[in-house]
Formats: structure tokens, sequence, C-alpha cells
């Protein structure tokens, strides 16, 4: 049984932050050094200061700048609690407008053995340590995590939607994607009652934040172990959740590309064979026309059949590699599910990346041979300009599939899916008082 409840949440002051563009920024884990440079500069108020700090002393340095903020009213926490409503317009890359309409709630915290929040990704051990010591330091959740539950007719979006129609949001930001956020308080006990009941019936998938999942989990073990199992209502056993709807066709999944180095290098005739004994091959010319033949082949393509797009250094052609058998894969991963065997993602890490290329799935995971990206056009030219020695381009995986991996209790292999657009940081904060009860 899920159980979520209203919180009091934090934002930053309207009257002191005329332009919450100005601080807002894109996850943690999304920055990258040029970026987060930038968004030092765009304000002494950007919010990269607490969720990504530049400063030696990180874990002593971001309370210390968190609570000044408090202390100056640049932030301010809700006197009552609340549910958020948000919807988030955003265009995608073919041009096309959505809108994605979620809340913000407090979940109560479970072991992902109750089976009622599911994870769908393997994790890290340096992102949880990181974000389990910021947690401690600062006693906040900085950003919440993103799960995803299933209900066909909608019922909860359209509770929400109707109750703030013609009401204005207390948060608007447009976002320099193009992008716009808008957020609603709803503080009406019977209407959170009927959201806590519909929500209470629902599994949860983890779709973005199982690292900050786990390591709250930890931070709750911790304060358990420090004050006494409690009551099982003390704020530090709840973690700030964004809930969207998967059956909403506005909940959109990217890939996530590949470059990939650090494999022993192979007399190219001697890799086209060993792929040869397990894939088809599909042939296009290295040249700006050919780049889109093929990237237009392989959408196509993954349409009706599982395939993996390849590109290797000094190689004339861009490759579409198509598994010439799926006993190969029954085979290679009979400890897994049918959904899991299947995907691509699964393909290229066991079967290309493993024991074509020799990367043991320690060195996969070790942050040094893997590069991510959802941009198909960076990942084929970075491969050309870097120290790279392949590039793979897949197509995004289907939320059936993802559902049915979960719903088993597997995990997909790190970096599998990416739900876009990503939560931006900073539009709401979770302060935890580990004396305070939360109602559910």
């Amino acid at each position: 049984m899920v159980h979520i409840a209203p919180f009091r949440g934090v934002f930053y002051s309207q009257k002191k932050v005329r332009d919450l563009a100005r601080v807002i920024t894109p996850p943690y884990d999304v920055i990258s050094k040029d970026e987060q440079e930038k968004l030092y500069k765009r304000s002494p108020y950007n919010f990269v200061r607490l969720d990504l700090s530049q400063e030696p002393d990180v874990y002593q340095a971001v309370p210390q700048l968190l609570e000044t903020w408090m202390n100056e009213g640049l932030f301010e926490r809700d006197e009552f609690p609340a549910i958020y409503f948000m919807t988030q317009r955003f265009v995608l890359k073919s041009g096309e407008q959505k809108e994605r309409r979620g809340f913000f709630a407090l979940m109560r915290l479970e072991e992902f053995a109750a089976g009622n929040i599911r994870p769908h990704e393997k994790t890290l051990d340096g992102p949880k340590e990181d974000r389990l010591k910021l947690m401690l330091a600062c006693n906040a959740q900085l950003s919440p995590i993103f799960a995803l539950y299933s209900q066909p007719q909608q019922t909860i979006n359209r509770m929400l939607a109707t109750h703030v129609e013609g009401v204005a949001p207390f948060i608007d930001v447009k976002q320099e994607s193009g992008g716009e956020c808008r957020l609603w308080r709803i503080a009406d006990s019977q209407l959170i009652r009927r959201v806590q009941e519909a929500m209470a019936e629902l599994l949860l998938l983890i779709a973005d934040g199982h690292h900050r999942y786990e390591a709250t989990l930890n931070y709750r073990n911790q304060l358990r172990n420090q004050r006494g199992p409690g009551s099982g209502r003390e704020a530090y056993n709840f973690i700030m959740t964004y809930f969207a709807n998967m059956n909403d066709d506005s909940v959109v999944i990217l890939p996530t590309h590949r470059l990939v180095r650090g494999y022993e290098p192979k007399p190219f005739l001697q890799l086209e064979e060993a792929l040869q004994n397990y894939f088809y091959f599909e042939q296009y010319p290295k040249t700006p026309e050919g780049k889109g033949w093929f990237l237009k082949a392989l959408k196509n393509g993954g349409k009706k059949k599982r395939v993996i797009g390849a590109s290797f250094k000094r190689d004339p052609r861009y490759l579409i590699l198509r598994l010439k058998n799926k006993r190969i894969m029954q085979r290679l991963a009979k400890d897994l599910s049918t959904p899991l065997q299947e995907l691509d993602v699964t393909t290229l890490h066991l079967l290309i990346l493993e024991l074509v290329l020799g990367l043991a799935p320690e060195k996969q995971m070790s942050g040094e041979t893997i590069r991510y990206s959802q941009d198909e056009e960076t990942v084929l030219q970075a491969l050309e300009k870097e120290d790279f020695q392949a590039a793979f381009i897949l197509n995004p995986p289907k939320a059936e599939d993802i559902l049915a991996i979960a719903g088993k209790g597997e995990k997909m292999p790190q970096k599998s899916t990416y739900f876009y657009p990503k939560l931006s940081s900073g539009l709401i904060v979770n302060k935890i008082d580990p004396a305070e009860e939360i109602e559910t």
C-alpha cells in the first residue's frame, strides 16, 4: 500500500527573486562542468550552489548556505501542508508540443522488497553516498524523485486539474528550453484524502531518482538508529516525490546512447566476424546523407524489430545490428525474464560490450568506459573527435516493457531510460524536522 501525504514545501521568495528562471536548474546528475560554471555566473542565488556545489567542503558549505537563505527570507516555507499540482509544457525535437501533468507530495519510504515501490535501473555507490551525506548535513531533500503510476482513467489528474481550473498558479516560470512550469497549492483536505485513497491502490515505478531514493532509505535508517524506531510518522520516514501517470501520452521516454572506450583493440575484420556470429548487418556510408538514412532506418526498424545502431572509429560505415535469433539472448541471459532478455540495452551490455568486446560488468559500471547522452548527433560526432572507440545508438524502451520488468522485481542496466523532460531543481524543497510527525 502506497502512503502519500501533504507537506510544507519550501520555495524561492518571488519578492526577492523576480525571475525564477535565473535560479532553477536541471537535476544535479545531468549538469556538466561547463553548465555548472554558467549556472554559478547566472545568479548568486542559483540553486546549483546547493545541489551541485563547487565549494571544497560541500557537506559543510551547503547546509550553511541553505540556513542563510532561509534566515534571509530568500526561501520561504509554507505555513500549512499541501500537495502541489504542476503542469509542464515542453517541445520535442520534432517540434511537437506537449504538457505533462503531475503533483508533488511526500511518500512513505518502503524497502523495495515490499513490492509497492519498484525500481527499474541499477544504481552506483558513489552518487548514493554523496546524496546521503548531503541529506545528513542539511536535513533536507533538495530535489524530488520522479515516480510513475498507471491509471488509464486519468482520475487523479482530472480531479486536480478541475480543482485549479480558473485559479492562477503561484509559480509560473518559463524555461530556457522554451518550456513552462506552473504550480498550484492544493490544501483541500477532502480532495487530498481522495488522492490518497486512489494512490493507495496503485503500484509505483521510480522513473528518476533511484540514487536519491536509496540514499533516503539510508538516511531514514541512520536516524532510526539514533532516535529509536518511533511511530513511523516522523518526517524522515518520507521522501518528496513527483507523481505522473504513465498512461498520459505526455510522459515521454527518450533513448540513452553510449560512447564506449577501454576495451582491448581488435583488428576490425576480427571484430566484424565476431559481431556477425550474432547479428545481421545493415550498412550505411559515413557521409552526411548516409547518417540521415542510418538514423531514420534505425528509428523505423525499432518499431517492429530489436535493433542497435553502431559506429566504430575508423570504420567508414554506420551499422544497424539485428539479432539473428532470440535464442542467443535466451542462452546468454537465461536467469533474466523474457522482457528483460529482449531489451536492446540488455543485448548491448551483455552480448556486445561484455561478450564481444570483453568489457566486464564492473568495468562498464566504473564511470570511465561509458559516456551517456540522449543526443545521437552529439554521440556520433564525439566518436570521431574524442578518445572513444565505439558509439551505440538505441531506440527508447517501451513503457509496457519497463512495467513488465519492474513487475517481476528485476532491474534494467544503468541509464536505460530517460524520462523527458527532467524535473527542474529549485522549484520545491522539503525541509526535514526529525521531530515533526507527518499526517497521512
